[in-house]
């Protein structure tokens, strides 16, 4: 992994570039094998420090045009042929460092900032369709077998909000990372269902289930249209001395065949060294239960809401991808939420 000094440097050099230059270079670094970017963000620093010291050879004007025009016809011939090659593969650990989305959400074919935009990406449908919304029984019927979870403090996080917040917050602890406050979320391809909406339904449900098993839960919020950043988030599972902390998400992805349960959890903190092993179980008993498929876990430190309480056990739960048809049929099932929070309760036992 490429040291934070040099992490720092690289990005006030791209930083100068053009925009079309910087974004070549962004896919480049994006299809890298990650063996190879170590050394390429060191050799690329020094080339740029020793050009910069050395006095510009005397040319004649003609030459230095074709020069310049030959060598970006190869750079940019590389970096097509590179991307070819590499397009389905995603390294996340880069994006994270250069405070950068999940490759699996970005959409540099519509958004003007392309690479840097927020996450995740919307992918509507030209006329979606709204799902009618089906009121969920109450109180949420317990399982037979439903585990003993009293003493456990849990905390619920539904992702997104109605309105976004873009104002800039501390992305990483102690970096200069900086992500939006908060987004929306993303949208059902076909229904047209917001996720804001939806993971604050799935998180209802799961309270309820949760409160029927012993626990005490908290929501960090109750409502849609409420304006409370990812590091707020943090700090009510941080403050309440949590448990857990669970944060509900339905992504998108710009290949409409990803699909799948998947789980993201801190890269550092108290719980680091069995976060990915546990973040793995938990999207594997979500999965079987609704009848999905396991991505299993990504330990990452792009999302702030998981840096930020890193000192508890965090998970952020992705149940499926909205912008996947048959994941956003599965997910607008009403009985998807139940078998989604009964999973998680046995998952919480296995871990308790």
């Amino acid at each position: 992994m490429p040291k934070k000094e040099d992490i720092a440097k690289f990005k006030q050099i791209i930083d100068k570039l053009p925009e079309k230059e910087r974004k070549l270079l962004y896919k480049h670094l994006h299809d890298m094998p990650e063996a190879k970017r170590e050394v390429f963000i060191s050799d690329y620093i020094k080339k740029y420090y020793s050009e910069k010291k050395k006095p510009a050879p005397q040319k004649n004007a003609a030459q230095s045009i074709l020069l310049g025009l030959f060598a970006a016809l190869f750079i940019v011939g590389v970096l097509y042929f590179i991307y070819l090659l590499n397009k389905d593969r995603i390294d996340n650990r880069f994006n994270e460092m250069l405070g950068m989305p999940p490759a699996e959400s970005i959409d540099t074919s519509s958004d003007p900032e392309g690479i840097m935009g927020p996450e995740p990406r919307k992918f509507p449908t030209d006329t979606p369709t709204p799902v009618p919304a089906t009121p969920t029984p109450s109180p949420v019927p317990l399982a037979d077998d439903h585990p003993d979870l009293s003493g456990l403090v849990i905390v619920i996080d539904p992702g997104h909000q109605q309105v976004p917040d873009t104002e800039l917050e501390e992305s990483i602890p102690g970096s200069t990372a900086e992500k939006e406050k908060a987004s929306s979320g993303a949208t059902g391809i076909n229904s047209g269902a917001k996720e804001y909406e939806i993971t604050l339904q799935y998180s209802i449900v799961l309270k309820e289930y949760l409160e029927g098993c012993g626990a005490e839960v908290i929501l960090t919020r109750t409502e849609n249209d409420v304006n409370i950043s990812n590091i707020e988030r943090a700090e009510i599972a941080t403050e309440s001395d949590a448990d857990f902390f669970i944060r509900i998400h339905a992504d998108s992805a710009p290949d409409s065949d990803i699909r799948g349960v998947k789980v993201y959890v801190p890269s550092t903190g108290k719980y680091s060294k069995s976060a990915g092993s546990d973040g793995e179980d938990l999207a594997d008993i979500v999965a079987e239960a609704i009848g999905s498929d396991s991505l299993g876990s990504v330990q990452s430190n792009m999302y702030t809401g998981l840096n930020h309480a890193d000192s508890i056990r965090s998970y952020q739960l992705v149940i499926g991808y909205l912008s996947n048809s048959e994941d956003d049929a599965l997910i607008n099932q009403e009985e998807t939420a139940y078998k989604t929070a009964v999973a998680i309760s046995e998952f919480l036992d296995s871990k308790n």
